[in-house]
């Protein structure tokens, strides 16, 4: 999601420009499908823009795993058509953050749907991020960095646009066959309950939620979620480690599979002197030690050969403010 949720949120300072864009395995269910874009109104200049691209040859592509490039997938973000985008909290970006408000939102299957709806003049944004064996996230890594939804169950939240801009809302989903998305905007209405349902459940991918009002220039907001992407432990995300010292890396994998970390960066390793840069875990949970010299700076990337991948920012720990000397009482 960078809090360390997705690659496609590691990507943030690409996508606040607004600017297009492990394993060697690849995945085991390679996601080839192109979504069309004339099951969206031809009628709207927004969607004739921003989806312009959608569904293109060269734009459709797969979830890769580690290449060592460093190329990253972004989740279908580099086929759409976008002006300025800034972060808006929890992955999620907009032309105007201030245009859009989330709701109530919860999880579990039917109940989720049902669950009466709060105003959505305030709240947070969705945690789209599913995974299978959520529940057997290992007790010895604490508490994943961000809590995931089973697969199988349906997510729901409300969001309303409270911008300037004219109704219609148009929802669009990158990499629609992973995701089944219910509850859109009907009409001219400027709120809506949506429920989310993965339709993956043996790979991993990755994706974005597309709102945009209905002329161009348009009010636009982006919304991201994760199938089956490596989990990290709460402690991990971002990884601080101290000058000189070490930190201790914990993530856990959704489909069982070892997870592979590569350093991408500077002034850190695997050993104590930074001489190794990667390493496999031997079942789906690592959990190892990441040394760092004066000045550590960069990320680990994590990846699996189902198509899972996590950046995971590291740096140095701050200076911590001194403890004011209390005063003797007499």
């Amino acid at each position: 999601m960078i809090h360390g949720r997705t690659v496609a949120l590691a990507l943030a300072a690409t996508f606040a420009a607004g600017c297009s864009s492990g394993s060697s395995v690849a995945p085991a269910v390679p996601q080839t499908e192109q979504q069309s874009v004339a099951q969206y109104p031809a009628a709207s200049s927004a969607a004739r823009t921003i989806l312009a691209n959608v569904g293109s040859a060269s734009a459709s592509r797969s979830p890769r795993g580690w290449d060592g490039d460093g190329d990253e997938d972004d989740g279908g973000r580099g086929e759409l058509t976008l002006p300025f985008i800034e972060p808006c909290g929890g992955g999620t970006f907009a032309t105007r953050c201030a245009a859009w408000a989330f709701g109530s939102s919860g999880g579990g299957s039917t109940r989720a749907a049902g669950r009466a709806v709060q105003s959505v003049i305030a709240g947070t944004p969705p945690t789209l991020n599913f995974c299978r064996d959520g529940v057997n996230f290992p007790a010895d890594l604490g508490v994943p960095a961000t809590p995931p939804q089973l697969l199988g169950a349906t997510y729901s939240f409300s969001l309303g646009y409270v911008g300037t801009h004219a109704a219609p809302i148009v929802t669009f989903v990158t990499r629609a066959w992973n995701l089944n998305v219910q509850g859109t905007f009907t009409g001219n209405a400027t709120t809506a309950t949506l429920q989310a349902t993965p339709t993956l459940t043996t790979a991993a991918s990755r994706g974005w939620l597309v709102f945009f009002t209905w002329s161009w220039p348009a009010d636009i907001l982006l919304v991201p979620y994760g199938i089956n992407e490596i989990q990290l432990a709460a402690s991990s995300d971002p990884l601080v480690i101290p000058s000189g010292g070490s930190a201790q890396l914990g993530a856990f994998d959704c489909l069982g599979r070892p997870i592979t970390a590569r350093v991408a960066g500077s002034g850190f390793g695997f050993k104590q002197h930074l001489n190794q840069t990667s390493l496999t875990s031997a079942t789906n949970e690592l959990n190892v030690p990441v040394f760092a010299g004066s000045r550590p700076n960069g990320f680990v990337s994590l990846r699996d050969d189902r198509g899972a991948q996590v950046a995971d920012p590291v740096g140095p720990t701050a200076t911590p403010t001194p403890a004011p000397t209390p005063t003797p009482h007499r």
